[in-house]
């Protein structure tokens, strides 16, 4: 066996201890979700929700911001955050300016002229 083929046998390997490991930790997190009371579940979702809006909409951090800095996490939960697919879910996240820019170059593609205009207002 060469060294090449034996490295290929090892990643195959590991990628199936990190399946199974995974599958492992999902149903073990299911079960746990499923063991708590309705007002348990309630308060674990509102604090994830508020600190989720915090980390992205509010403060607009990077992925890493959002588990070191506001869940407090240390980057052992770099790969659980991308398992239940919180990457993704930041990185699908557009803010009201990117969403705008994102309209204005695909109208412009098309040859439509946009005219941006702004709203001031104003506390009495």
């Amino acid at each position: 066996m060469t060294d090449k083929s034996k490295l290929l046998e090892t990643l195959s390997e590991l990628s199936e201890v990190w399946q199974k490991q995974s599958e492992q930790y999902e149903a073990e997190n299911d079960e746990w979700w499923n063991s708590l009371t309705e007002r348990e579940r309630e308060d674990a979702f509102y604090a994830v929700v508020k600190r989720i809006y915090k980390a992205e909409i509010v403060d607009q951090g990077t992925y890493r911001y959002a588990l070191y800095e506001v869940f407090g996490f240390g980057p052992g939960m770099y790969m659980q955050g991308i398992e239940c697919g919180y990457m993704e879910l930041h990185n699908a996240i557009y803010t009201h300016e990117e969403m705008r820019e994102l309209r204005d170059r695909e109208l412009a593609s098309k040859g439509i002229a946009v005219e941006t205009t702004t709203v001031e207002l104003k506390n009495d």
